[in-house]
């Protein structure tokens, strides 16, 4: 990375005043994926799973102040590891600051945060369709999982189990 990007980029932690713009980015990433439609994410909701009930982290990225991106994580447990997995559930930069290190950024503070919480692994998702990033994240050196399906209750499912229907 560059002296002009390290003067000019900033990380830091999400606060409550940047739940409207959390939920831009979430939106904007959702919009590149073609799925925008399926987004549920509320202000609301995430003031509540980030500031009330600690459930999740973010980072926001700031390139001269402004917020350009953010990263939003959670934690898992690992039988394999015997250890915490963060589990980065969205990672997100602008089109125009891409290409500048701040993915690379983002992703070597939570490796940190890692570190720090002892987890065993970083896991995420990626949309097939999301071809930069897969080449992306290939360049990191991440390992692609294809040994095993990801499988999904939805809220209405949930209910259904809980109730015994």
């Amino acid at each position: 990375m560059n002296a002009d990007t390290e003067n000019k980029l900033r990380l830091r932690a999400a606060k409550e005043e940047d739940v409207p713009v959390i939920l831009k980015f979430i939106l904007e990433l959702a919009e590149y994926e073609g799925v925008k439609d399926r987004i549920q994410s509320t202000e609301k909701g995430l003031r509540d799973v980030l500031f009330d009930r600690h459930i999740t982290e973010a980072l926001i990225a700031e390139w001269e102040g402004i917020p350009i991106g953010f990263a939003i994580w959670a934690y898992s447990f690992s039988t394999f590891t015997g250890k915490p997995t963060l589990y980065i559930d969205d990672l997100y930069v602008q089109e125009p600051c891409r290409g500048k290190g701040v993915g690379s950024r983002l992703f070597a503070r939570i490796a940190e945060i890692a570190c720090e919480k002892d987890c065993g692994r970083i896991d995420w998702y990626c949309m097939n369709t999301n071809g930069s990033g897969i080449d992306y994240y290939h360049k990191l050196g991440a390992e692609e999982i294809d040994w095993f399906k990801v499988f999904r209750l939805n809220r209405a499912q949930i209910e259904e189990m809980r109730d015994g229907s």
